[in-house]
């Protein structure tokens, strides 16, 4: 759910799933998504709250990045109706530790100054994150829930570091598409002198099971 340009659900099929539908509301995303993973992959149009999908079908169902935009309690309803009996939900964010790179240091300095974005709301560090273990485990529909998190550090080229800068969407959102676009300048900038960028990356993930 919210599969955004497909990142996760490649993550998913490299593991050896293989039985797999994307959901994405944007169609723009969608549609990178297609060109990303191919059309072997039913990457199709609905929404937490609007699966359109069959009940007591899935296994699985995730949510990378995406837990904090839809209605809380309805895509729980939703995905209890979709998952069968023993299914198991996932929720999970990989945010940036930005204070362990002078690169993204300085870029994190470019958000707070000169666009006033302290915080993000999809950093895994939200007030959604701070209370998620109670709101899955309060629901009456999980029976127990785990959370797990690990740091990683990727050394990251230039042009991939770009592309994931792209698929960055809540930044988007909240800046507009002119700050954005101006932001996105202004990190290839700070990027160009460098042969490649240190990222360090701490994931989060719940996950409950029925």
């Amino acid at each position: 759910m919210g599969a955004g340009t497909g990142i996760f659900t490649k993550c998913l099929l490299e593991t050896g799933v293989r039985d797999l539908v994307a959901i994405e509301p944007n169609n723009d995303m969608r549609n990178a998504g297609r060109s990303y993973l191919g059309e072997s992959i039913d990457f199709i149009n609905g929404s937490g709250e609007k699966p359109l999908l069959e009940s007591k079908k899935y296994n699985l169902v995730t949510m990378a990045s995406s837990f904090h935009w839809p209605d809380t309690n309805l895509v729980l309803k939703e995905f209890d109706r979709i998952l069968k009996d023993d299914g198991v939900f996932a929720a999970l964010w990989n945010l940036r530790l930005t204070e362990r790179s002078p690169i993204e240091s300085k870029i994190q300095i470019i958000l707070t100054e000169k666009y006033n974005l302290k915080s993000r709301v999809s950093s895994g560090l939200s007030d959604i994150a701070s209370n998620l273990r109670d709101i899955l485990s309060d629901n009456g529909i999980f029976k127990s829930v785990l959370y797990v998190d690990a740091v990683e550090f990727i050394k990251r080229t230039c042009k991939k570091y770009m592309g994931a800068w792209r698929s960055v969407n809540d930044i988007q959102v909240e800046l507009g598409a002119k700050n954005f676009a101006e932001l996105l300048g202004g990190v290839e900038k700070i990027i160009s002198n460098f042969p490649n960028v240190k990222v360090h990356y701490l994931t989060r993930a719940w996950i409950a099971s029925k």
